[in-house]
């Protein structure tokens, strides 16, 4: 499934509702008070950082970079055979390719057999000179050895982006479709469907939106489009897939709250085996953004028309509402490889209950929807957000162990909780992480062994030997509790 995603920001607020939900036991005026004062006093500093990577190898055909915006200046034999090809057609040899900056492809030529003849057909944007300021869709096929211009059509009028291109089996007669999603000069973006027959390509379907995710959700076979679209209090959703009329718009649903971005969407199975859309985003409630979950399905009516459903909301209750979270960027998952899709809802720790912050550690959990429209705990632990690992906890351990971070070095220690933040005295586990660079203290290799590498970071645990029913082995740690989210 690919889903193609990107922030989009409406007015509006949420109910208070959703903070007692989430915190029973806490002010939610106090919590949005807070947050929002440390909010205010932070400084942000933003950098940005662009890398460029050429690759090339053996046979590999080798991709033109989305940087080249004007004739890459290396190109393969295959690719100069392209662009002489477009000069000819375009008469003009000053060529400004452009590309799609979201997708999976998001080079200046794309290669994929379009007419499933068992031979790459060659797909180009560009822009020339002598055609004006619009972009053109290029296909070109090789004949007799060479590649030559099969078809040519412009994109829609005040085209500025490519925002992505994907290829899908819409209908069933076994075409390919290209879904070309165009961004116009206001920022506002169109999907177009096209099926390409005869050297043409001929649009089967358009609508505008702000995110959309391809998959087939109704499990008809063939592919569909879900499109999100922002109101000024909600936001719209609609289903596109094939009818006996064609392929349209069939129905849509109204996600009853002012979403500040799209933060993730995944497609997956619920316990039905239904397929299903796990959409995270972000709201604000009261100047604070917070993170919630919905999970969108196609439903059969009596005629066979699919209709879109929330399966956390409906008209006798509303899960969405409990999985409200802070803003870290804790996503829906199969978290225990069962095939299934988790929802996580967060907790506080034994001993946080009374401490607005939003940099404490929570205790997070993913459960798995019934069928009876309930949340069904599945694993339970603490989400390390900085260095995206989970310390998943064992049963015995909920309710009983809490955690605090020591700001000076950054290390994790997790204790048997007896009333006091400050007691640490029954410590049973500390966690430090060490970047390849770090001074690692001589100390500290008498205790900590290492548990885990990714990229430039070394993880290193420390399993405190303890008489408590609560005491963990180091086989435990690393062989059940341990283990990357990314």
């Amino acid at each position: 499934m690919k889903v193609y995603l990107f922030l989009q920001s409406m007015e509006g607020g949420e109910a208070l509702a959703f903070l007692d939900t989430f915190l029973p036991t806490q002010s939610a005026s106090r919590w949005v008070s807070h947050r929002a004062c440390r909010l205010a006093s932070r400084l942000l500093t933003i950098g940005a950082a662009m890398m460029l990577s050429l690759l090339a190898g053996g046979c590999s055909r080798v991709q033109t970079s989305i940087e080249d915006l004007m004739s890459p200046p290396v190109l393969t034999e295959e690719q100069a055979q392209i662009r002489d090809a477009l000069a000819r057609v375009s008469g003009d040899g000053e060529i400004k390719y452009r590309y799609p900056q979201n997708g999976e492809y998001r080079s200046s030529y794309i290669f994929y057999d379009i007419d499933a003849d068992g031979v790459e057909e060659a797909m180009v944007f560009y822009q020339s000179a002598s055609k004006g300021e619009a972009t053109w869709i290029n296909i070109l096929d090789q004949q007799n050895g060479e590649w030559v211009s099969v078809c040519e059509t412009p994109a829609p009028d005040s085209t500025a982006n490519i925002d992505f291109v994907s290829f899908e089996q819409l209908t069933g007669d076994g075409e390919i479709s290209i879904v070309i999603g165009w961004e116009d000069l206001r920022s506002s973006k169109t999907a177009i469907a096209y099926h390409y027959q005869s050297g043409r390509l001929l649009p089967i379907f358009e609508r505008e939106y702000t995110e959309i995710a391809i998959a087939d959700l109704d499990g008809s076979g063939t592919t569909d489009l879900v499109l999100f679209t922002p109101q000024a209090q909600s936001t719209l959703v609609f289903l596109a897939c094939e009818t006996e009329n064609g392929f349209e718009t069939v129905d849509s649903l109204t996600l009853p709250r002012s979403i500040l971005s799209f933060d993730s969407v995944l497609t997956g199975a619920t316990s039905t085996g239904s397929s299903a859309l796990f959409l995270d985003s972000t709201v604000e409630v009261y100047e604070t953004a917070f993170q919630v979950t919905d999970v969108i399905s196609a439903q059969a009516e009596e005629d066979g028309t699919p209709k879109l459903v929330n399966l956390l909301d409906n008209e006798l209750l509303s899960l969405s509402e409990s999985t409200l979270r802070p803003a870290q960027n804790i996503y829906c998952r199969d978290i225990d490889s069962d095939g299934l899709i988790e929802i996580p809802t967060v907790s506080t720790l034994p001993g946080y209950e009374d401490l607005l912050s939003e940099d404490i550690p929570f205790l997070t959990t993913y459960n798995q929807l019934l069928p009876n429209e309930q949340l069904s705990p599945k694993q339970s632990g603490v989400i390390n957000t900085q260095h995206r690992y989970m310390l998943r906890f064992p049963q015995r351990w909920i309710g009983q162990v809490s955690a605090v971070v020591q700001p000076e070095n950054g290390e994790w220690t997790f204790f048997v909780y007896n009333g006091d933040l400050q007691d640490t005295s029954q410590t049973l586990l500390r966690i430090r992480v060490y970047s390849a660079k770090d001074y690692h203290d001589k100390f500290d290799g008498d205790y900590f062994q290492l548990i885990g590498q990714k990229g430039l970071f070394e993880y290193y645990a420390y399993v405190l030997p303890s008489q408590s029913e609560l005491a963990i082995t180091q086989q435990e740690l690393t062989g059940e509790m341990f283990f990357f989210l990314d």
